[in-house]
């Protein structure tokens, strides 16, 4: 179909693609949408993005092998809870950080070993986990926001180095370090054979359901990092922290290019994915876009990206 090498090859390649749209964007926002290009904005955009990137991050593995995590919002907000609960107990801040990435990790370390352990879709399993880890928290917080009294853990959600807020440094930490474990080790092979080939995996002598576990653990750790920092960018334990996490970080996966089928994973895709949606939900506020209408507006953009999507695999295959 395509007579042109350099545009077969731009129409083929989905994260130069999803590069050219988020700069289009900002682009287009910067023009049209009054007091978006200004310094303030991007960082709260960036703070904003690093908070689904890294919970999205974690899905990415998931997803990438052939699983899904609906429980990633739920999990981060228990994380938070702890955190905040043990601070205002006066317990030291290790402790606390501790205790609260211990709790996420747990809560994904479950996950890995009912899906492995039930053969039940992980559908069913992380969505059943997220409501009981929602009901601890409703237990534990009876609704109520519980006050962080931690300068520490405020300065992780608010504070700046510079210009710079600390809380966006996470960001280009985490998707270095785990787009290397994805695509540069061992591990992230066997993640990718596993969601590709099920039965292939098993037949090369790769431990499917401990990788599977493994993955679910990580993610389960990254929502308990993100929990670190929504708690200092919130100023306290909420309850209700979780709110679109789930939907958001699955949304940034899909269309930062990660097959929704398994077997295929990028973090920088996924990167460009959570930037796109935020960018564009934040160009809605500006533009004073009635929050409902917002929200059929970001499920346009994720439907025309995933068409893409299939149509630059046919292409692939052409």
């Amino acid at each position: 179909m395509f007579k042109n090498t350099s545009l077969k090859k731009f129409v083929t390649k989905r994260e130069s693609c999803l590069t050219y749209i988020v700069l289009l964007m900002a682009a287009v926002l910067s023009i049209v949408a009054k007091g978006f290009i200004t310094a303030d904005n991007i960082f709260n955009v960036l703070k904003q993005t690093t908070l689904v990137l890294i919970v999205a991050i974690g899905q990415t593995f998931v997803i990438t092998s052939g699983g899904i995590d609906l429980a990633v919002g739920h999990t981060m907000t228990l994380s938070s809870m702890i955190l905040s609960y043990l601070l205002s107990f006066n317990f030291g801040v290790p402790l606390a950080i501790v205790a609260g990435v211990s709790a996420s990790v747990l809560v994904g370390l479950l996950n890995g070993i009912l899906v492995t352990g039930l053969n039940i879709p992980p559908f069913i399993i992380t969505l059943g986990m997220a409501n009981i880890v929602k009901g601890i928290i409703l237990v534990m917080s009876k609704g109520y926001i519980v006050p962080l009294n931690n300068q520490f853990i405020a300065a992780l959600g608010q504070d700046s180095i510079g210009p710079i807020p600390i809380m966006v440094l996470f960001m280009p930490v985490a998707v270095v370090t785990m787009a290397f474990l994805l695509n540069k080790t061992v591990f992230g092979v066997k993640v990718k054979a596993v969601g590709g080939n099920e039965t292939a995996a098993v037949l090369s002598g790769i431990k499917v359901k401990r990788t599977r576990i493994i993955v679910y653990t990580i993610s389960g750790l990254l929502c308990g990092i993100a929990g670190i920092i929504v708690t200092g960018r919130l100023n306290g334990g909420n309850p209700n922290a979780a709110g679109t996490y789930d939907m958001d970080s699955i949304a940034a996966v899909v269309v930062g290019g990660t097959s929704f089928s398994g077997g295929s994973g990028t973090i920088y895709g996924t990167m460009l994915g959570a930037l796109l949606m935020i960018l564009i939900r934040n160009g809605l506020v500006l533009l004073q876009v009635n929050m409902y209408w917002q929200t059929v507006a970001i499920g346009c953009v994720i439907i025309l990206v995933c068409a893409l999507d299939g149509f630059t695999q046919k292409n692939k295959m052409k």
